[in-house]
């Protein structure tokens, strides 16, 4: 049975970047960054490709914006901060439709630095200290090697393979689980940013 919750989408900021509500001015390098096939080859083949030239528009207006104002999901634009505030990638939290609570993927030029594993900390923080979600489930594909080091860095807990197919012809697909009681035992014991909302 899908767990529904609400979620807000605070500003948010760890060591590094600042987590900010994605807004209708990131839709242009939304659609910059994130149409490549070195992103897009891992997802699902429910995101189109080619990318269509208003893919983003029609993702933030359509599926974003809807479901954030009814609290359903929240979507940040990942920052870093003082050299600016253009986003540099997305992470994204949602009701579970059968393909996982959570999604992310950061700009190939910030590729290496720990930064999504810096948000995600981050954002899991937000989830399980201000919803009613229990167990947090997220999805990568087999072949995804970086999203599956991210998730054993931030200590999710490998549950099993199930079938999906992805863009790059990938059949398999890891499916990992955060537990809200683990997760806040372990939360102490990690460096934490000195502010982390406005």
């Amino acid at each position: 049975m899908t767990t529904t919750f609400t979620i807000e989408t605070p500003v948010l900021h760890t060591q590094r970047l600042t987590l900010r509500p994605l807004t209708e001015s990131d839709i242009e390098a939304v659609q910059r960054e994130f149409a490549r096939w070195s992103i897009i080859q891992h997802l699902s083949i429910h995101v189109p490709w080619p990318y269509p030239s208003d893919g983003a528009h029609h993702w933030f207006h359509h599926s974003i914006r809807p479901d954030v104002e009814r609290k359903r999901a929240a979507v940040w634009a990942i920052t870093h901060p003082p050299s600016s505030d253009a986003l540099i990638g997305i992470v994204h939290i949602m009701q579970d439709d059968g393909l996982g609570h959570r999604g992310f993927w950061l700009a190939e030029a910030h590729h290496g630095r720990g930064y999504m594993t810096e948000a995600v900390e981050r954002v899991n923080d937000h989830v399980f200290s201000t919803t009613t979600l229990d167990e947090m489930f997220v999805y990568n594909a087999a072949s995804n090697v970086a999203s599956r080091r991210i998730k054993e860095k931030t200590g999710a807990e490998f549950v099993g393979m199930v079938d999906a197919a992805h863009r790059s012809g990938e059949t398999q697909t890891e499916v990992w689980v955060y537990r809200r009681t683990a997760w806040m035992q372990r939360s102490p014991k990690r460096p934490r940013s000195q502010k982390l909302t406005e």
